[in-house]
């Protein structure tokens, strides 16, 4: 039996006309509430809309374009409810997609729901006071589990939480496998950068800081269990960095005694001593954040604590190779060594050799030199 006049284009929609009429509820809804003078309050106050109209607009696209080139190609009567409801929702989507893509700076040629996902970051990431009371329900929007930094900020705290959960040991070995290392400072960087966006997106909301400041606060208190919520998986993270961050400067700083860096030179230390410790012939190089001189300077602190810890061999302490790489790094230091840190490095050499001078030629008549050149000469003297 044939279907009745009015169900016809109801069943050539296959059952998917039950979409339209929601559909043109929701459009016509944004629409009215993007036409006021208040509009960003008004749609902060619509974002359960708009998250409804994006979970249904895949729906809705698969539906729309075959529909509407069906109802051209074989002239579908415009006065049918149905066929109306059609055109009215591909109407109001059009417009929808013109007045998001507008007051957006985007182009009304990207797919609604795209349009639709950047309206509400844009909404809830809108400058306010955060009251007290709504700072824990604001964080949780700003930080869903879909954001990019988010998962990014996870994986590296998952990195970071096995090898720093328990004491390590500062001096000595460096206590991590080669793939440990590798991922370590392969990884860094954008675990960095993800948690340094992640607190921007906050403080671009937070107007007033109060919500920042109680969270970072948070964040210094050791993770009691895993985290289940935005909020919680960036907390979480941010202490492992912190954690990561502060033994790894520790380590550093051991290394590189008597001088006194700051904690982006002894990252980039303690990316180098990675591959250091296992292959003595690599160099120190940080374009940008530290000159050749200054390098070399870093090199030699360390080649003057590595020669002296006390868990390697006497055979391995000022071995041949050793004083060519001390020769080579002081010429190379001398050339730029200034302020205090070279003082300290030329003074942690003197102390080695009048320790190991007593009573030996070098002791009578020993002078102290300026240059690190000089130093190295006399320190091979009295230990080579």
């Amino acid at each position: 039996m044939a279907a009745p006049i009015d169900d016809e284009f109801q069943v050539r929609l296959e059952g998917q006309s039950v979409l339209l009429a929601p559909a043109r509820e929701r459009y016509y809804r944004l629409v009215l509430a993007l036409a006021e003078s208040r509009w960003q309050e008004r749609l902060r106050q619509e974002l359960p809309l708009l998250r409804e109209v994006r979970a249904h607009q895949d729906a809705l696209d698969a539906l729309l374009g075959p529909a509407l080139r069906r109802a051209q190609a074989e002239d579908w009567p415009t006065n049918h409810p149905t066929v109306r409801t059609l055109w009215e929702v591909h109407s109001l989507r059009e417009q929808l997609s013109r007045d998001v893509a507008r007051k957006l700076g985007r182009s009304a040629q990207e797919s609604l729901g795209s349009l639709m996902s950047s309206l509400e970051d844009w909404l809830i990431t809108l400058p306010r006071e955060v009251p007290a009371h709504l700072r824990e329900q604001t964080a949780a929007e700003l930080l869903p589990d879909t954001l990019p930094a988010l998962r990014e900020a996870v994986l590296f705290a998952g990195r970071l939480e096995p090898l720093f959960a328990h004491p390590v040991l500062l001096s000595g070995r460096l206590p991590f496998s080669s793939l440990q290392r590798e991922e370590l400072a392969l990884g860094w960087a954008r675990g960095e950068a993800a948690l340094a966006s992640l607190w921007r997106r906050l403080s671009g909301v937070d107007a007033r800081g109060f919500m920042v400041a109680e969270l970072r606060q948070r964040a210094t208190l050791v993770p009691r269990r895993p985290p289940g919520t935005g909020t919680e998986r960036l907390l979480h993270a941010e202490y492992w960095y912190q954690e990561a961050r502060s033994r790894l400067v520790h380590m550093a700083r051991l290394r590189l005694a008597p001088l006194s860096p700051d904690a982006a030179e002894c990252l980039a230390v303690m990316w180098w001593l990675f591959d250091r410790e296992y292959a003595p012939h690599m160099r120190l190089h940080a374009p940008g954040l530290l000159g050749d001189a200054r390098a070399a300077l870093f090199e030699v602190a360390y080649e003057l604590w590595d020669a002296q810890r006390p868990d390697i061999p006497e055979d391995e302490r000022w071995t041949p190779a050793r004083w060519a790489r001390l020769d080579k790094l002081a010429g190379q230091a001398d050339e730029g060594r200034h302020g205090p840190d070279g003082e300290r490095v030329c003074e942690a050499l003197r102390e080695l050799i009048q320790r190991h001078a007593i009573g030996t030629r070098v002791a009578r008549g020993w002078w102290a030199p300026s240059r690190l050149t000089r130093l190295v000469e006399q320190a091979r003297e009295v230990l080579g």
